[in-house]
C-alpha cells in the first residue's frame, strides 16, 4: 500500500471525478465524434434514445469540461503558491508544464479529435500575466470574458453592416464521418490529427465562446483557491449555498431571456449569436451550480458514499486518455465499429461499462502508486532537472 498525499482535498478529487464520468457518457453517446446510429424498429429504444440523448445533451454536454476548466485553474493556484512559499519561480515551470499538456493533447487528438487538452494547454497562458492580479481585477476580467466580447462584436459589426452573413466549416462534417467510419488505423489516426483537428480548431475560433468560458472558468478556479473555497468550514458552506442561489436565478432568467429573444428576433446570424452567448451564460450557471451542490453533498454523511468519485478524480487525466483510445476502438471502423450496432441506449450502458472498468483499474494502480501513470509522467516532466521534486 501506498501513502496517500495529505495535500489532496477530497471533494475536489470527487468532483474530478464526477466530471470524467459525465464527460464519458455523453462521448459514449456520440460515439466520439462519429456521429452514425442504426435504424431501430424499437419503439422502446426510439423513446429512450430521445430521451436520453435530450437529458445529457442538455444537462452534461460541455459541463464536464467546465468542471475541469474550473478545477485547472483552482490547481495553478495550488502550485503558484506552493512555490512561491518556497521562494521559487513558478512561471516558467507552468508554461513547460503547459507545453509538455500540450503534446498529451496531440496524442490524444489522434484517438478523439475533440479533446480538450490542447485547448487547455494553450488557455491556460492567460494565467501568467494575471496570477497576481487583485481579486477585483480578475472579477472585472472574468466578467468580460463571460460577456462573450467576440459575438457582442460580431452582433454590433452585424449591426452596421447589415449585409454580413455569418459562414464557418460546420464542426463534424459528413467528411470526417465517412472516413472515421472506413479508415484503418492508422488512417484514423491522420485523420483525427488533420481534418478533425482543424474543424475543431474551426469551430472554437469561428465563435470563441468556448475559448471565453474556459478562461473564465480558470480565473473562477484562481479565485477559489486564493478565498480556500474548497477547504471544511462553515463559511464555505454558506459561500456555496448562496452561489448556488444566485446562479440558480441567473440560469432561469438567462432562459427567459432565450425564450423571449426566440419570440422576438427574426432567425438569422444576430439570433444566432445572441443564442450562442445565452447558451454560454446558461453553461456556465449550470457548472456553478453543480460546483456548489457536490461541495454541499460533501459536506454531509453523502461524502462518505460517494468516496469511489475520487478514485476516479485522482487519476483524472489518465482515465480521460485511457476513454479516447478504448472509445475509439469501440466505435471506428478500426476496431469493433460498435456505432453500425448500437443506439444512444446501448452506447450509454457500453459507456458505464467503461468507466466501471476504469474505477476497478484506478482502484488497483493506487494501492501501489502514488498518482496515475499519467499523473506521475506529467509530474515528473515538469520538474525535469530540479534536483529536489516539491513533495506530491
Amino acid at each position: 500500500m501506498v501513502n496517500k498525499s495529505k495535500n489532496r482535498i477530497s471533494v475536489v478529487d470527487g468532483l474530478r471525478g464526477f466530471a470524467i464520468i459525465a464527460i464519458a457518457l455523453l462521448h459514449s453517446i456520440n460515439h466520439f465524434n462519429l456521429l452514425l446510429y442504426p435504424v431501430t424498429s424499437s419503439i422502446f429504444l426510439q423513446t429512450t434514445d430521445l430521451l436520453i440523448k435530450s437529458v445529457l445533451t442538455a444537462f452534461i454536454s460541455g459541463k464536464g469540461y467546465g468542471i475541469f476548466a474550473l478545477l485547472f485553474g483552482f490547481t495553478f493556484y495550488l502550485q503558484l503558491s506552493n512555490q512561491e512559499e518556497r521562494g521559487n519561480d513558478f512561471n516558467y515551470r507552468f508554461i513547460w508544464r503547459m507545453l509538455i499538456l500540450f503534446v498529451i493533447g496531440v496524442f490524444n487528438s489522434a484517438f478523439f479529435s475533440g479533446e480538450i487538452l490542447m485547448i487547455y494547454s494553450i488557455i491556460g497562458l492567460i494565467l501568467v500575466p494575471i496570477r497576481h492580479q487583485s481579486n477585483k481585477s480578475l472579477l472585472i476580467i472574468l466578467i468580460i470574458f463571460i460577456l462573450q466580447p467576440v459575438l457582442l462584436a460580431k452582433i454590433a459589426y452585424i449591426l452596421v453592416e447589415p449585409g454580413y452573413v455569418q459562414n464557418y466549416e460546420r464542426y463534424i462534417p459528413n467528411e470526417l464521418f465517412n472516413q472515421l467510419a472506413n479508415n484503418s488505423f492508422f488512417e484514423t489516426l491522420v485523420t483525427n490529427l488533420t481534418i478533425g483537428k482543424h474543424l475543431y480548431f474551426i469551430s472554437l475560433i469561428s465563435s470563441g465562446e468556448r475559448i471565453f468560458q474556459t478562461a473564465a472558468l480558470f480565473i473562477v478556479g484562481l479565485l477559489a483557491g486564493r478565498q480556500k473555497r474548497f477547504e471544511d468550514s462553515s463559511e464555505n458552506v454558506c459561500f456555496w449555498k448562496n452561489t448556488f442561489i444566485i446562479f440558480l436565478t441567473f440560469f432561469v432568467v438567462t432562459n427567459m431571456i432565450k425564450m423571449a429573444v426566440h419570440a422576438n428576433v427574426e432567425a438569422g446570424s444576430i439570433r444566432n449569436m445572441l443564442d450562442n452567448i445565452l447558451c454560454s451564460w446558461s453553461d456556465f450557471s449550470i457548472i456553478l451550480i453543480v460546483t456548489a451542490l457536490f461541495y454541499k453533498i460533501y459536506s454531509t454523511h453523502w461524502k462518505t458514499k460517494l468516496k469511489w468519485l475520487e478514485t476516479l478524480g485522482e487519476m483524472s487525466l489518465t482515465n480521460y486518455l485511457l476513454q479516447s483510445i478504448f472509445g475509439s476502438f469501440l466505435f471506428y471502423s478500426y476496431g469493433l465499429f460498435l456505432s453500425k450496432y448500437c443506439g444512444i441506449t446501448i452506447s450509454l450502458f457500453i459507456g458505464i461499462m467503461m468507466l466501471v472498468l476504469q474505477y476497478h483499474f484506478c482502484k488497483w494502480w493506487l494501492k501501489y502508486h502514488a498518482k496515475g501513470p499519467l499523473e506521475q509522467l506529467w509530474h515528473n516532466l515538469t520538474w525535469i532537472k530540479v534536483k529536489k521534486s516539491p513533495p506530491t
